[in-house]
């Protein structure tokens, strides 16, 4: 075998070629650097995608200088990406995916780049990527002689603008809707005056169906009846006064009496002590800050839906307003 040929066969065998003779024997868990870019020519100022792939074992960290102090001149760093995928058999991709970019024109290269890794025995070590050669081509790069052509004559143009038709359309069209929309409006609101309101609900309706609501919020056992006292006074004075016509919620119990027995005249003369004894009452629970009784509260509701119940307007049975009607007609 020719001398040459075995030394070649030898130095491949321990990891060094001819190249890296002399140089330092990489360690044995060394990752397999390979750099790659997506175009091999490219105008000034677009990016460029460089891709540097190291193929290594998955417990060696493997690591690409950080952004700041990663020498790409004369390109420069518009974005970085690094990805890592495992690729089984103890062995790990990592690759570093740089976005650069040179701003003048010529056969330019990307210069090697440093990766370093961690050796077995601690040490940082440096794998080198092949340098990579790159055409920047002008945005001129069409003309021999780039130059600003000189202005062109004026050519006269005549087109018909009709901008301003477009707008006076407009505006005629706005004002038109505007017109429109105020008739509308104007008939609607007088339907809405035209519309006969919605009857109010009878007083004693009210107030029932406030009281039923009172009294199926509960008695608690041993706690303080006055806040349900004093409801039960406000329904039964706002009843009154809307039953009778007159404002009865600024009243004392006093001038609400008086006012019921001018108002009411001898239509109350049956509840009418009952009425009294029933505010008094209330009043004493007002200003004495004496706390009802669970038995005294259900009465006192008992006693209000009573009052209301014996004040509200009576209406007379069918066979009554017959016989009312009979007589009128005949006179008698």
């Amino acid at each position: 075998m020719n001398l040459g040929v075995a030394l070649t066969a030898w130095l491949s065998a321990v990891g060094l070629d001819a190249a890296t003779a002399g140089q330092p024997i990489p360690s044995a868990d060394a990752p397999t650097v390979t750099v790659r870019a997506d175009k091999s020519e490219a105008r000034v100022g677009d990016p460029i995608a460089v891709t540097v792939s190291a193929i290594g074992p998955v417990g060696t960290p493997i690591n690409l200088p950080s952004s700041g102090t990663l020498d790409l001149a004369p390109f420069s760093l518009l974005d970085r990406k690094d990805e890592e995928k495992d690729l089984g058999d103890g062995k790990m991709r990592r690759e570093f995916v740089l976005s650069v970019a040179a701003y003048e024109p010529g056969d330019v290269t990307l210069p090697p780049l440093d990766v370093t890794y961690l050796g077995k025995g601690g040490d940082v070590l440096t794998a080198h990527t092949a340098p990579v050669p790159i055409k920047i081509v002008s945005l001129l790069a069409n003309e021999s002689e780039p130059a600003l052509k000189d202005n062109a004559e004026p050519v006269p143009v005549l087109e018909r603008n009709l901008l301003v038709v477009y707008i006076a359309a407009g505006l005629v069209v706005a004002a038109l809707g505007g017109i429109v929309g105020l008739i509308i409006r104007k008939r609607w609101k007088a339907r809405a005056s035209q519309r006969p309101a919605p009857p109010r609900r009878p007083p004693h309706e009210v107030a029932l169906e406030r009281l039923d609501r009172l009294g199926a919020s509960g008695f608690p056992e041993g706690g303080d009846l006055r806040p349900f006292t004093f409801a039960l006074s406000e329904i039964i004075r706002e009843y009154l006064g809307a039953r009778f016509g007159f404002d009865s919620l600024e009243l004392t119990t006093e001038e609400l009496v008086s006012e019921l027995r001018r108002s009411a005249g001898g239509s109350l003369s049956l509840v009418m002590g009952e009425v009294s004894s029933w505010l008094w009452a209330c009043d004493l629970v007002k200003f004495a800050k004496v706390s009802p009784t669970i038995t005294e509260a259900r009465g006192a509701l008992e006693t209000a839906i009573r009052i209301v119940e014996g004040t509200r307007p009576q209406i007379a049975p069918p066979a009554a307003l017959g016989a009312t009607a009979l007589r009128e007609s005949t006179g008698g």
